[in-house]
């Protein structure tokens, strides 16, 4: 009996790492599997029906990817709902869409900067890292780092803000995101070993005449900007951020992911503290322990020397909007939070594409060009209310 209990333990403990191993995993896993789970109704040359859920029903501008193919749909307005379903004005329809497309949502409305541009690589430690160039001929760059699990088109949507403000645009990929190098683990290091690379794209910048930059960071790019800012030599290049659905406590997001999963939230706390050990940390796959904690602590705790700009959803399900309003008020003569409504994570500019551009402009003018901010606010709406320059192709 006794040898039987042993075995039992044995076999739950087993189980336990088992699970512990596959979320940690996950959680420092530099790309995401993504589900296809959403197949068109009807389709004509400006109108598109779909099931209506709480997705397919968010109002904004939305992407719409086809499983295989790079080119997304991009779906504008809700229409009308009639059955459970859902109508939406279709701005840009590719070739692949069709009633079998088999397809997911996404805050990607582009594949390539609107702008000319040219690619480009940033010679990193690790080796080359692609990206492209965005030429305002400016000597005020912006570098734009975008999030955990996406790519580079992640950050096109500040892009276009940053072009019409008539600032210089690199527009980066990074270590195991899938375009950039791979590290010895190829997991997700949270921001503390990425930030090299944003260093070696700030060298990018001042070999091509630019003499400062403002960093656009998306999710975990808002991690890897404040590294920079707080640890490269050269952070007197980085004048200001952009932080869009910053995470600014990654304990605080392995929680809410995990209740977002139907896990319990104290997993979100066991991951933190597994991948910070030295003993347990391969478990996820990890070469080296992950201090998160002492990380997150640090960057919280110390004041941006830069204007700061908090862009981020109230309902933000994956990285809690609190964090962003106590940082915010923790730093209130360099940082700004404003908040959107809206259910996505890092979908701010979606739900209100002229509100978030309204709110960088206004940003940019009072801390860069204080003069023109006035006129900047009151144009900007009218530039925007076909689109974001009807860039998405």
């Amino acid at each position: 009996m006794t040898a039987a209990i042993a075995k039992l333990v044995v076999g739950a403990t087993c189980a336990t790492l088992t699970t512990l191993a596959w979320a940690a995993r996950e959680a420092v896993c530099p790309t995401h599997r993504h589900r296809y789970d959403i197949i068109p109704l009807a389709i004509n040359d400006d109108e598109i029906e779909l099931r209506a859920t709480k997705r397919t029903l968010a109002p904004g501008t939305f992407g719409l990817k086809i499983a295989g193919q790079d080119d997304p749909a991009v779906l504008g307005p809700v229409l009308g709902t009639t059955n459970g379903a859902v109508r939406r004005r279709l701005l840009y329809r590719p070739i692949a869409l069709s009633l079998q497309s088999r397809c997911r949502w996404s805050g990607i409305v582009a594949v390539t900067p609107s702008s000319s541009f040219v690619e480009t690589e940033v010679p990193t430690g690790l080796g080359p890292a692609p990206a492209w160039i965005v030429d305002k001929g400016n000597d005020l760059w912006a570098i734009h780092v975008h999030g955990q699990g996406s790519d580079r088109r992640q950050t096109l949507r500040g892009v276009e803000s940053a072009s019409a403000l008539g600032l210089t645009s690199l527009i980066v990929s990074y270590r195991n995101d899938g375009e950039g190098p791979r590290s010895r683990d190829g997991r997700s290091h949270l921001g503390e070993s990425e930030w090299h690379d944003l260093e070696d794209a700030l060298k990018v910048v001042k070999e091509r005449g630019g003499n400062s930059c403002i960093i656009f960071g998306w999710s975990l790019g808002a991690t890897i900007a404040l590294n920079a800012l707080h640890r490269s030599e050269l952070a007197n290049m980085i004048k200001g951020v952009v932080m869009v659905s910053p995470v600014l406590n990654w304990e605080a997001a392995f929680r809410a992911n995990a209740h977002h999963q139907g896990w319990p939230r104290f997993l979100g706390s066991v991951i933190t503290s597994l991948i910070s050990s030295t003993q347990l940390c391969r478990l996820a796959g990890l070469h080296q322990p992950l201090d998160i904690r002492r990380a997150d602590a640090n960057r919280f705790g110390r004041r941006p020397d830069v204007p700061v700009l908090i862009l981020h959803s109230k309902n933000d399900w994956s990285v809690p909007i609190e964090d962003s309003v106590r940082f915010a008020a923790a730093h209130k003569e360099q940082i700004k939070l404003v908040e959107f409504e809206c259910s996505g994570h890092t979908q701010e500019w979606n739900a209100d594409p002229v509100g978030w551009d309204l709110a960088v402009r206004c940003w940019f003018g009072k801390f860069f060009q204080p003069d023109r901010a006035e006129a900047q606010a009151a144009t900007s709406a009218g530039e925007l209310s076909d689109g974001v320059g009807n860039g998405w192709q």
